[in-house]
């Protein structure tokens, strides 16, 4: 079980192994498709429908379906979710609200159906207080499969900047920074470093500062940042909370504090060729891994629901 991956990372390995399991539902020639667009229009409720609750594959293949359509919400950085695990059985994770959720690969049961519950409320701009997945779900994810494309879009072009000069590459970096990007850079950050962004912040931040772990608890900051690390699941936990401090507009002095340090320590970053040189090739293997990935995957499961929801 991948426990120590960001949940980001995690979500999107999970959903990539499970397609290779489904691709007969993404075939036009093949009956599974053929049985899930008949679902499709002929039910309102698609768990509704024995032609899904007997089928373990079609079980299979909307669990994918959910994981991919919130698989980049809130961002790359996947804000929504704490921790993500999938052993290849069973998938255990933990929302933002402190909420966990686990389900078994090709069962539709009790945890199923809390899921996507919870799934639709979290999801959705107000509560939908719904126990079954409608068939008008699929358009909904098809809409975030496109928010998501727009967006890599435009990490595209961003990210050319970043690998460019060292002047470029701080404009870009600390200059109306969206999450995304800012959490792209300090995660291509050596280790190291990554370990003494939080350490070289913290002395500047109120002494009083609490803030809430990924795990539920009320803790004060220095216990997160004031030692180094070079576990990145912990390290992961430390640019949650950094985010959350960088882009809360609740405390604008903080706001204030986190971007001038950040700016400064990445000044001092890009000084030394090496860790420039890495910060670069990191982000180069992001963009391959993450960015590239996605846009493969999220172009191939929308052009599938453009063609199930509007033909």
């Amino acid at each position: 079980m991948k426990y120590n991956l960001p949940p980001g990372i995690a979500i999107l390995q999970s959903v990539v192994n499970k397609l290779d399991c489904v691709q007969s539902f993404l075939m036009k020639d093949n009956d599974d498709y053929r049985i899930l667009k008949d679902v499709l229009g002929e039910s309102s409720i698609i768990d509704h429908d024995k032609r899904f609750l007997e089928n373990d594959a079609f079980i299979t293949y909307m669990q994918m379906l959910l994981l991919a359509g919130m698989s980049m919400f809130g961002g790359v950085s996947l804000s929504c979710l704490n921790s993500f695990s999938d052993d290849g059985d069973d998938v255990l994770l933990t929302w933002d609200s402190g909420f966990s959720d686990r389900f078994s690969w090709g069962v539709y049961d009790d945890s199923m159906t809390k899921f996507i519950s919870y799934y639709q409320d979290r999801l959705s701009s107000k509560p939908q207080h719904k126990k079954h997945l409608p068939v008008d779900i699929m358009v909904g994810i098809r809409g975030f499969f496109s928010t998501y494309l727009d967006i890599l879009g435009s990490l595209d072009s961003k990210i050319l900047a970043l690998l460019s000069d060292k002047k470029t590459f701080i404009k870009m970096a600390c200059s109306d920074v969206n999450k995304d990007i800012l959490f792209l850079v300090i995660s291509s950050l050596p280790t190291q470093q990554l370990s003494r962004l939080f350490m070289f912040i913290y002395p500047f931040l109120p002494t009083d500062l609490t803030v809430t772990s990924p795990d539920g608890r009320s803790m004060a900051l220095r216990a997160m940042f004031d030692s180094p690390s070079s576990d990145f699941s912990f390290l992961g936990e430390k640019m949650k909370l950094y985010l959350d401090l960088y882009f809360n507009p609740q405390f604008p002095d903080i706001q204030r504090i986190t971007k001038e340090k950040t700016k400064e320590f990445l000044n001092t970053v890009i000084q030394n060729d090496h860790d420039f040189g890495m910060t670069q090739n990191n982000i180069k293997s992001v963009k391959e891994s993450q960015i590239d990935v996605r846009k493969t995957l999220y172009s191939t499961l929308k052009k599938h629901l453009d063609e199930l929801v509007y033909v």
